[in-house]
């Protein structure tokens, strides 16, 4: 029985040319994303990078945000150390602080021979939904501001990435990700759990005393209107696990302290999940009932807390595809 594999929040898996952008600390789970601590000899930056000679010498041109990547270009062999960074555009949107998340295209060079390196967002996929603050890359987004356009110069591992050397990284801020669903509530079905949500959008879960549905059963309680999500999308979501029986919690995102990130797929998730999670769309809350059969059966994860042939019940919040 598959289980529900997470991964940390900070390593959304969008990797371009083995390439991917790390940012705060992460939690849970393990992921197949190449991880900048994992042969870096810099050590990641903590505070953002101030502007300097290297970094204003970084040209940018071409729309904000849009479907091509910006066209870059600076002088072979341009260096920085520590890393500096300038705002090529100044967005009007929010100030960030630790702990928000963003959206963020970008394109990464090879500072030495201006090869560029890969692209994330743009032309090229989704943005990516990173944390603000910690080290590396979330550092130097902890001054920006929705709407920025980065320009940053220095060592690959200070600035979060694992390609060595120096590198040159152009990065559009997007957007503010939001950490609990913005839909419009819908009516629910009093035969099922219902949902209702604290003042920071945890939802508490009601049981009702009715046999739990024998198929598994997804119900939208907040309707968003964001992107759809299909098997093998990768989404940041905060949820929350009870047993039908009982309601105990087993899990959730919300214990944690933080949303989480996992790829919608029959290949690392249960397989309850995918089928309440995908067609959905982003913004949405979807509870879902899920049958021992599309669960953990009579194998359930080691350390649980759940007993075998269990009826669980998942609330999940989309919250971006990553």
């Amino acid at each position: 029985m598959k289980r529900l594999r997470l991964l940390p929040i900070a390593l959304v898996p969008v990797v371009v040319l083995g390439l991917a952008a790390c940012s705060g600390s992460g939690s849970g789970g393990a992921s197949s994303s190449p991880s900048a601590s994992a042969s870096a000899s810099t050590a990641a930056i903590t505070s953002c990078p101030k502007p300097g000679k290297a970094s204003a010498a970084i040209d940018v041109s071409g729309d904000f945000g849009g479907t091509t990547a910006p066209t870059v270009t600076f002088d072979k062999g341009l260096k920085a150390s520590p890393p500096q960074a300038t705002t090529v555009t100044k967005g009007t949107g929010a100030d960030l602080k630790e702990g928000d998340y963003v959206q963020v295209a970008y394109s990464v060079y090879q500072a030495s021979d201006v090869k560029k390196l890969g692209t994330v967002g743009f032309d090229q996929g989704n943005a990516q939904v990173l944390s603000v603050g910690g080290s590396g890359f979330g550092a130097l987004l902890s001054c920006a501001h929705v709407g920025d356009r980065i320009a940053a110069i220095g060592a690959s591992a200070a600035l979060g990435f694992n390609t060595g050397g120096n590198i040159v990284v152009v990065a559009d801020v997007i957007a503010q990700t939001p950490t609990k669903s913005t839909g419009t509530p819908q009516t629910q079905n009093p035969k099922l759990p219902t949902v209702k949500d604290k003042a920071d959008g945890e939802p508490e879960i009601t049981i009702p005393d009715v046999d739990a549905p024998t198929t598994t059963t997804a119900e939208v309680i907040k309707q968003g209107d964001g992107a759809t999500i299909a098997e093998g999308d990768t989404a940041l979501v905060q949820y929350k696990g009870v047993l039908y029986k009982g309601g105990k919690e087993f899990d959730s995102s919300w214990s944690k302290g933080a949303p989480t990130t996992f790829t919608i797929s029959s290949g690392g998730l249960i397989q309850g999940f995918v089928k309440g999670l995908v067609g959905q769309k982003i913004g949405s809350q979807v509870m879902i009932v899920v049958t021992p059969e599309d669960g953990y059966g009579a194998n359930p994860r080691e350390g649980s807390n759940i007993p075998k042939n269990a009826t669980l019940v998942f609330v999940v919040d989309l919250l971006a595809k990553g």
